[in-house]
């Protein structure tokens, strides 16, 4: 269907055409009719809506191709209500817990958190609620939302200075959509506490991010911890081999594995300590004591390198991507995903070269590389047994 375009103003002049607005407004009715018609039919059979729907909300391609943009696709029925770029934070289908991060259009982009007890596929299927789904997104609740939850954690209600959009403030708590076994729908604007403690933690982390970045790095600030950084990458000289660099949050990091492990497929595969940020003193007031911010350190992350040593790739391919790739690897984010307790959760990744030439980072670890990393923990596991079992018989200290 070819869209009418509703009149423009130019320079204070409004091109009217009366005969295209009542055309556009009887296409709109008659598009408002067919969308009421597909929700009361849906409820009427206990039936899904199609996802293939254009009228209501539903999941569609963002600009990259990926699947992640909740809206109406229909050109007339199009509103604010649209939930974009959306991540998830928490699968649990165990325990029937679901959350979501997104922009919300409402919101001037602000990006909004959302939980549930169902998918968000099964609630935009569900007539119940792909309705309330697009109430709560709607510019009216999702402005009142954000603006208390702004309120209540000290945040200015403003944009960040030089912007228009709220794109790049703190992630605001949208709200919880649960559904009952009879399929009722209910809306809260709240949202469990494990939630909201991760999310203070995420704010106090980009505080702390900000504290220590390297500001001779920082090319554009965004504003609210974003960046765009000057990436770099070198060797430092210590008792251990170090890898260095700035990373894609302009913040210093520093790698310090042990020996590397080769594997019989020609893998190098290290384990070893990272430390994101330097250890900075923070401003204070005069008569203020002197605080000071230390940085993050992460134990056991394992990195591997396909065809050539670590130490190879920084004397051969520093220019060749090598900095955006350990830039982009050697982040908070990357390293407190990686450290959430299991094994094979240590792995930050592989560094390898594509058929361009240039460094990249996947992250599918091959068998070959799994198996000595088990090995090397099962060791490690053997060792600290073996150390705590060992009695210490020499003479104590009797002050004599």
């Amino acid at each position: 269907m070819k869209m009418i375009e509703m009149p423009k103003k130019e320079q204070g002049i409004t091109r009217i055409n009366k005969k295209e607005q009542r055309k556009y407004k009887q296409i709109r009715r008659i598009e408002e009719i067919k969308k009421r018609w597909t929700l009361l039919k849906a409820k009427l059979l206990k039936s899904k809506i199609d996802p293939k729907d254009t009228r209501t909300i539903q999941l569609h391609k963002d600009k990259q191709g990926m699947l992640r943009d909740y809206c109406i696709a229909n050109s007339y029925l199009k509103k604010k209500s649209a939930y974009m770029s959306v991540d998830s934070i928490l699968e649990d289908h165990q325990n029937h817990r679901f959350v979501y991060r997104g922009l919300v259009l409402g919101a001037d982009n602000a990006i909004g958190i959302l939980e549930s007890n169902v998918p968000l596929s099964e609630i935009v299927a569900s007539p119940n609620g792909n309705t309330m789904l697009e109430e709560i997104l709607s510019e009216k609740n999702a402005t009142k939302v954000r603006d208390q939850y702004y309120q209540a954690i000290g945040e200015k209600l403003k944009p960040l200075k030089g912007h228009m959009i709220y794109f790049g403030k703190p992630d605001f708590v949208l709200g919880t959509i649960s559904v009952d076994e009879k399929g009722q729908y209910t809306y809260s604007e709240s949202i469990k506490a494990d939630i909201e403690k991760r999310l203070q933690k995420e704010r106090e982390q980009d505080k702390k991010k900000e504290t220590m970045r390297d500001k001779e790095s920082v090319v554009i600030d965004l504003g609210q911890g974003m960046v765009v950084s000057k990436q770099n990458c070198w060797l430092e000289q210590g008792n251990e081999i170090q890898f260095a660099g700035i990373n894609k949050d302009a913040l210093y990091y520093q790698y310090i594995p042990k020996q590397p492990i080769q594997t019989e497929d020609n893998k190098y595969v290290y384990i070893g300590r990272t430390q994101i940020g330097k250890p900075t003193k923070i401003h204070q007031q005069a008569g203020e004591p002197i605080q000071f911010v230390s940085p993050d350190i992460y134990a056991d992350v394992v990195l591997w390198t396909e065809g050539k040593n670590l130490v190879q790739y920084f004397l051969n391919k520093k220019c060749e991507g090598l900095n955006f790739a350990l830039g982009e690897a050697f982040t908070n984010w990357n390293l407190e995903q990686i450290q959430r307790g299991e094994e094979q959760q240590r792995y930050l990744g592989g560094l390898t070269i594509d058929e361009n030439g240039e460094c990249k980072i996947i992250q599918s670890i091959p068998k070959s590389v799994k198996e000595v990393v088990e090995t090397y923990f099962e060791q490690k596991g053997n060792e600290q047994e073996k150390n705590t079992n060992i009695i210490d018989f020499r003479a104590k200290d009797t002050g004599r």
